[in-house]
């Protein structure tokens, strides 16, 4: 949690900015985003258990270390932009190029992102890399309250690929429940999945939920989970 803290004191003092909603781990199109905006996000997920026996113990898991990703987005055009994210398990470095648009007929969108990764499958081993990839498409039903999102992800340094499935309920104009799947494509591992929600205010987007997977992102979560069990996730989003 220390991490955290001076980066919302700093973020908080910049001025507010509207965008469109995020999820803890499926990629979505950035919609609202114009030409020259910065996005900056990070994300945490905890490694111990939220609901112990005693979760005061532990403070619900999160004094147990972490997964941290930090990432930067630059958007040079109203749909294009070029990122960058640092993983902390596996030492995970990757660059990457986004493109999405928006079908006004059908209320729905469509986004690509692809680049190159690299990680370090142990500390004694050399880097590992390759090409990655992720499809989705979204689109809004019920007068803009639910949104069904479908990813379909490649990583070509790990050899996985397949889909992951969200869906969002719009509570109110700054609340939403969102709930990820993401089926393994590996054998005798679990699915992956995360629920929680998401506020947004102060141009800022904060995501809070549970997850049964340490790793970020849907490249990494169709690897599948190695427990049921459940932690807290935490996602932070902010546009300058």
């Amino acid at each position: 949690m220390r991490p955290v803290l001076p980066v919302l004191l700093v973020l908080l003092g910049t001025s507010a900015f509207g965008f469109g909603g995020n999820f803890l781990n499926l990629y979505t199109p950035a919609y609202n985003a114009s030409r020259g905006d910065l996005e900056f996000t990070m994300n945490h997920r905890f490694f111990g258990k939220a609901l112990e026996e005693d979760p005061l113990d532990s403070f619900f898991g999160m004094d147990n270390g972490a997964n941290v990703r930090i990432g930067l987005r630059y958007f040079f055009g109203d749909d294009l932009d070029l990122g960058v994210t640092h993983t902390r398990l596996g030492h995970r470095n990757t660059v990457s190029a986004g493109w999405n648009t928006v079908v006004s007929s059908l209320n729905t969108e469509f986004g690509v992102l692809a680049g190159y990764t690299s990680f370090k499958p142990s500390p004694i081993e050399d880097r590992e890399g390759g090409i990655i990839a992720t499809f989705t498409a979204s689109t809004w039903l019920l007068q803009n309250r639910l949104r069904p999102v479908l990813n379909y992800a490649i990583d070509g340094s790990s050899e996985y690929n397949g889909p992951g499935l969200g869906l969002e309920f719009a509570a109110t104009e700054k609340f939403s429940i969102i709930g990820e799947y993401f089926p393994s494509a590996v054998d005798n591992m679990n699915a992956s999945f995360s629920a929680g929600g998401r506020y947004s205010t102060w141009g800022h987007q904060f995501m809070l939920g549970l997850s049964n997977s340490s790793l970020i992102g849907a490249r990494e979560l169709i690897a599948g989970a190695a427990t049921n069990d459940l932690s807290v996730a935490l996602s932070i989003r902010r546009v300058f």
